[in-house]
Parts: structure tokens; C-alpha cells; sequence
């Protein structure tokens, strides 16, 4: 089988190779039209702006764990978009627009290197990605830049099948001045002095686009050949020092591990403004690897955690024998991760590489399968709309092995999610019923009597029920209605 690290980008070339066959009398925006007729759920993309669309302000503070956004800081849920040119993005924000993600995270080096043999931007190139930023801000959604991925300077051993090193225009072989991908990690070479100066170049052509909100260094890091921890860190510090000098917004600062171990100093380091972790669990219960490694590793480093890409399955979802991603239950599985991570403690949710984009590169999936998961954090994103997460904290909570979520929140504000504890890959069988549980949380704060409405997670807006609860002593518990699959709940104190 062939994992997600090593088939990152080889889905590209394969399904550009496949296109070009099938729509060899079409150009490329001909063939997503005809995608379009054969798929009518998806809308036409709108022409993107032409000059720069005025959003409101996504910062990260110093010691928040939230973006702040229109006054409040916010949980924001965000998709992983891919393609081989613009059209195919501009679709992808339009699904990512209607289901409710504010936020998308973009791999520059999906539609090439961009980079010319004397080392500058490329502008067609560049002009690309701008087509992309200008859609984005149209439709109100904020972007994460990430430079450049581990395939790009991995040489293919001795465990990955793929890399795209032959193809990187650093490689000797066409030209450049780096024999092996690790010369982009020694200090002083000519590959490194290349490439920061060009990804300095782009900093300074874009910082002053209001709709990105982070720039990421480099995707999975420790998959490179040739890095170290110890390199690495330096490799991102002096980086991020650059981008600081170029960035008058100063925006925050993120690199990437793969979900392989972690790097302490690595996260520990100054140049990482948060933590961004990429869950692919094999069980593929990704909602409880959400719940347990977010608060640890919020509680281990201090600093924000955003969950960078996820999914039920590492394995491409053309692997033999078939994976959790394909499976005929996975959108509940889906579901469940989504509103674990919105209960985690993670500055985001959704996240996911599979459903959000990358999808679009296997033939057997493409657009349907993008469409099916389009709106699948719509009643989660609604739940949460006006929910400030201002000091939001993993609450301890107790509950029975009937069921399993979690509880966060602050002095004036809680919000809760729980689950049938049996419905578990690969089936996700449900209980009809389950009933007669309760759910003990420590409150902060000192108020005494709280009202708590419980939703129905398939809107995020249907209350099915409220009652009025005291606190005792420092907990609260709340009696669950019966209920099918999963709830959730929001609390506030009375008047």
C-alpha cells in the first residue's frame, strides 16, 4: 500500500497525465466545465476579483489560543484545497464558501515550483495563486500559505515510494545547485540563500493581501532527507526570521511535523507561533486521537494547536485492500472528528486532506465524493457562530463508558459534545437509544446556576431540550436525554 506521505503529489502527475488522455480535444478549464455538467450539485465559480478585497482583520494574539476575528476569538473551521490549476480551486472555495469553513490551507507548490532558474518569482505562476487569494477573499475566506512539503526535498528512500525531487528545479539535474535535497538545510549554501531569498520575494508581494491569515514554513518537516531536529529548528528559525523582516503585518508562523513523533524543541521553538499537528491515526478513530492530543500538547507547550490536515486513514483511498476513507460509513466517522475538534482545545476544526481537496486527484472519487463531504461542518460551524472563545479551556469531565466527547469553555460560556462510545470503525454501528447518562464537569468561575440547551448535531441550531442546573461545589452535572448517535450542549449562566 501506498501511504499519503509517499503519494502526495505523485496523484497529480498521474491524474494530469489521465486528463490530458481523456480531454485531449478540451483545454483545462473545459474539462472542469464538463465536470460541472456531470456533476449539477456543484455551482459555477464566479470570476475572481481583480484588485484586492477588503476583509476584516485575523490576528493571533500573544497568549491566545483562538484567531481573533470581528471582535471575538473564534474557533474557525478549515479545509485542505488541491489541484493542478486555478479552476480547480475556485471550485473548491465554492463548496468550502456554502458549507461554512472561513479558512483554507494551500500548498504553493501544487501548481509548480514558481520559481525561475535565476531564482526569481515566477509570475505566471504567481499570478495563478492570485487568481486563488482573490476568490478566497470574494467568498470571505481567510488562507494559510505553506511554501513548500517534505516531497519536494525527499529523494524516495528508503521508505517513501514518492518524492519530487527529479522534478525540483534545485536538483543538479535541471540545473539548479542542490545535489541532494539536504543541501536546502545547511546554513550558507547556495540552494538555501536561492530559495529564502524567493520565498522572501513572495512574502513581500503578498503580505499585504488582508486575507491571510498564517504562513506556513514547510509541511512535514521531519520527512526530509538529510534533516535533523537540530536542523530543522535552525532551517525554521532563520526562516521565520526572514518572513518577519518582510511581513510589516506580522503575522503568525507555523511549520509542520508529520504524524510520525513529535519534535519538542521543535514546537518549543520561538519561530513556531502554533502548533500544527496532522492526525492520520490507523484505527481511524480520528475524533479520540483529536481529544487526546490536543490538550496534551497544549498542556505540554503552552501555545495554540491547529490541526493542519487529518483524516480516518494515511493509505490513498485507491489502496488495496480498500480504507477507512472510502468505507461505506466514513461520513460518520467524518462527523464525529469534526465536532471532536471543535471541543478539543485545537484553534480549529474540520482540516481534513481526503474530503476537503485532494480528492480531486483519483478519478474514481473526484468531484462526488468532494460534493458528498462539502457541507459536512455546515450544523457544526452554525452551532458555534456566536460563540466567543475568549480563555476557552479543556474542562475535566467524567462520564461512563456508554459514551465519550469532551467539554470546553470559560467562566461564562461552555459548550459541550458527546457520542455513542460504541460506534467505532470500521462499521460505526449506532445503538438505537442511548440513554440514563450524565456528564460531571469542573466549572471555573464562581457562578452557581446555569441553563443549558441541548442540540440536535445535525442542524446545530434544532434545542432539543433546556433545563436549568446548580453547580456543586465546583461541578455541574448534566442529565443527557436520550439520544441517538451523538449531542451537544451549550451553557450560560441564568439570569
Amino acid at each position: 500500500m501506498i501511504s499519503k506521505n509517499n503519494y502526495q503529489l505523485a496523484s497529480v502527475f498521474i491524474i494530469v497525465v489521465s486528463l490530458s488522455i481523456l480531454f485531449s480535444s478540451c483545454s483545462p478549464s473545459s474539462a472542469v466545465t464538463l465536470a460541472q455538467t456531470n456533476n449539477p450539485t456543484i455551482a459555477p465559480s464566479r470570476t475572481p476579483t481583480t484588485t484586492l478585497v477588503s476583509m476584516p482583520e485575523i490576528t493571533l494574539k500573544k497568549g491566545d489560543f483562538y484567531f481573533s476575528l470581528d471582535g471575538m476569538q473564534k474557533l474557525l473551521f478549515s479545509r485542505n484545497i488541491a489541484g493542478y490549476e486555478p479552476q480547480q480551486y475556485l471550485q473548491l472555495l465554492d463548496l468550502t464558501h456554502k458549507g461554512g469553513s472561513r479558512m483554507v490551507r494551500i500548498q504553493l507548490d501544487s501548481m509548480g515550483t514558481g520559481i525561475t532558474p535565476n531564482g526569481d518569482v515566477d509570475g505566471v505562476w504567481a499570478q495563478k495563486w492570485e487568481q486563488v487569494f482573490d476568490k478566497a477573499a470574494a467568498d470571505g475566506i481567510y488562507v494559510i500559505l505553506t511554501f513548500t512539503s517534505w516531497y519536494d526535498w525527499n529523494n524516495g528512500t528508503p521508505d517513501f515510494g514518492y518524492s519530487n525531487w527529479k522534478a525540483n528545479s534545485f536538483n543538479t539535474a535541471n540545473g539548479g545547485p542542490a545535489a541532494t535535497p539536504a543541501e536546502l538545510f545547511k546554513p550558507g549554501s547556495s540552494t538555501q540563500t536561492m530559495w529564502l531569498a524567493w520565498m522572501k520575494k513572495l512574502v513581500e508581494r503578498w503580505k499585504d493581501r488582508e486575507n491571510i491569515a498564517a504562513w506556513e514554513i514547510f509541511s512535514e518537516v521531519n520527512l526530509a532527507t538529510g534533516l535533523t531536529q537540530t536542523s530543522g529548528i535552525a532551517f525554521v528559525e532563520k526562516t521565520a526570521a526572514l518572513i518577519r523582516s518582510a511581513d510589516s503585518h506580522q503575522r503568525p508562523i507555523t511549520a509542520s511535523l508529520a504524524d510520525t513523533g513529535e519534535w519538542p524543541s521543535f514546537y518549543l521553538s520561538n519561530a513556531i507561533d502554533f502548533i500544527n499537528i496532522h492526525p492520520y491515526p490507523p484505527s481511524g478513530q480520528l475524533d479520540r486521537k483529536i481529544l487526546a492530543d490536543v490538550p496534551r500538547i497544549i498542556d505540554k507547550y503552552k501555545k495554540p494547536v491547529m490541526i493542519g490536515e487529518s483524516g480516518l486513514s494515511a493509505l490513498t483511498p485507491d489502496s488495496e485492500p480498500a480504507t477507512l476513507t472510502t468505507s461505506v460509513r466514513a461520513d460518520v466517522g467524518i462527523k464525529h472528528a469534526i465536532w471532536a475538534g471543535m471541543v478539543s482545545g485545537a484553534m480549529n476544526g474540520r482540516a481534513l486532506w481526503w474530503e476537503d481537496g485532494v480528492g480531486i486527484y483519483f478519478p474514481e472519487l473526484s468531484w462526488p465524493y468532494l460534493n458528498k463531504y462539502a457541507n459536512a461542518d455546515l450544523a457544526a460551524s452554525r452551532f458555534i457562530e456566536k460563540v466567543d472563545f475568549k480563555n476557552f479551556k479543556p474542562l475535566k469531565v467524567q462520564f461512563s463508558s456508554v459514551i465519550t466527547g469532551a467539554v470546553i469553555g470559560n467562566e461564562k460560556e461552555v459548550i459541550g459534545w458527546f457520542r455513542d462510545a460504541g460506534c467505532e470503525p470500521p462499521n460505526w454501528n449506532l445503538k438505537p437509544i442511548i440513554s440514563k447518562q450524565d456528564v460531571t464537569f469542573t466549572v471555573l468561575g464562581l457562578v452557581d446556576n446555569w441553563r443549558v440547551d441541548l442540540y440536535n448535531t445535525n442542524t446545530g441550531t434544532d434545542i432539543i431540550k433546556s433545563m436549568t442546573i446548580t453547580r456543586l461545589g465546583k461541578n455541574i452535572t448534566i442529565s443527557l436525554p436520550d439520544f441517538s448517535d451523538d449531542i451537544a450542549f451549550k451553557m450560560y449562566p441564568s439570569n
